[in-house]
């Protein structure tokens, strides 16, 4: 549907209130056109009928490396339009491609496929590593904080809204840090050996999250706080976590959703090219993934992304940390849209906001029915 249309008889998820209230929402071209009392006159347009269901904003994730069998980094423009419209239909409406390490010509192509596939956002989460936190990314693809290559990829990404990570305690990490962000870009401190004071001189410099927090990081010590302490004490940064059960412990969870909530927690997926399909072997940033029950481990053992949809992310929110759904859905919805910046657009059921948005079973809180910019899709 492009034109005109209603969702009358839902429940309709108000971000500011984090509650459900009846109203009749009007699409018209593909945005919020306005949001009515329930019994609104909309003799005029086609109605889609929410009785019994509650009306959701589409899900924001800012850290996805793939699905369905395929991996941004690899992907054709064609697997990478499958995957979007795979991500719609699990109720992620909002994507950032996130490229993993990789040689600088491949990165290169996946930026250009992710344009021509219709992505308006990117995640660079390769290369600019820590070694001693690598995880899953391959050594020989790493590189130094090279401001100048980095300039060169922020021009390639030009029209997009980028999203960085990046080890900002190695050599040239201020310059780097400073560089994304005087472009536009967001900038999150991953895979760092950071310690406390390191991070928070990352900070100062622009950094405002920390990607998949407690992982790929310096640990917590009593007398060494490191980057994770900087994360989930320092107001206004955003931890990102990944509430998969195997990334982190739910207790861990439930400490980082205590830590930053009402608006700094983000649910992330990290999710790699096994989701939605079988267990068998896969790859991610150059290295053999082998899934498990789900879980994916490098040929080292180190867990090596997730096979997590973010809906399920706010389901495991719910139940890890004892919260509602109203209270989950947010940490998926504009707490990352505003983390990247893209807030104004998305993140929440606005008027003149993209008509992305979910019709869920109000008993089971299963998705019956998603909208992208307009367009059904499921």
């Amino acid at each position: 549907m492009t034109n005109t249309f209603a969702i009358k008889n839902a429940r309709v998820y108000r971000t500011e209130q984090r509650d459900f209230i009846p109203a009749t929402v009007v699409v018209e071209e593909g945005k919020i056109k306005s949001i009515l009392a329930p019994d609104a006159c909309t003799c005029d347009m086609t109605v889609v009928d929410g009785t019994g269901k509650l009306l959701v904003p589409g899900l924001v994730d800012t850290h996805t490396h793939g699905r369905i069998g395929y991996d941004f980094d690899s992907a054709t423009v064609a697997q990478m339009k499958d995957m979007r419209h795979s991500y719609a239909v699990d109720g992620t409406t909002t994507v950032f491609p996130t490229i993993a390490s990789a040689p600088l010509a491949q990165i290169e192509q996946a930026i250009d496929n992710v344009k021509e596939a219709g992505y308006d956002c990117i995640h660079l989460e390769g290369r600019y590593l820590n070694c001693k936190r690598r995880g899953a990314h391959r050594a020989d693809l790493l590189f130094p904080l090279d401001v100048n290559e980095f300039s060169a990829l922020l021009d390639r990404m030009e029209g997009l809204t980028v999203h960085i990570s990046c080890a900002a305690e190695l050599e040239g990490g201020e310059a780097f840090v400073k560089t994304a962000v005087s472009r536009g870009a967001t900038v999150s401190l991953g895979h760092t050996d950071a310690t406390y004071e390191e991070a928070l001189e990352a900070i100062s410099w622009g950094v405002n999250s920390f990607t998949h927090t407690f992982n790929a990081m310096r640990p917590i010590h009593h007398r060494e706080p490191g980057p994770v302490v900087a994360a989930l004490a320092t107001e206004g940064v955003y931890a990102e976590v990944i509430a998969d059960g195997f990334h982190l412990n739910p207790a861990i969870v439930k400490l980082a959703y205590l830590a930053k909530r009402p608006a700094h927690l983000t649910l992330i997926t990290d999710s790699m090219s096994a989701t939605s399909c079988a267990d068998g072997e896969y790859a991610i940033a150059g290295e053999k993934v082998y899934v498990v029950d789900g879980k994916a481990i490098n040929e080292e053992g180190n867990i090596s992304g997730s096979t997590i949809t973010l809906y399920q992310a706010v389901r495991n929110l719910m139940k890890f940390a004892g919260v509602s759904y109203a209270e989950a859905l947010p940490y998926a919805t504009i707490v990352p849209a505003t983390e990247v910046g893209i807030d104004g657009t998305v993140g929440s059921i606005a008027e003149g906001k993209r008509a992305d948005f979910l019709l869920v079973d109000a008993e089971s809180y299963d998705i019956t029915n998603v909208w992208q910019a307009g367009e059904a899709v499921l």
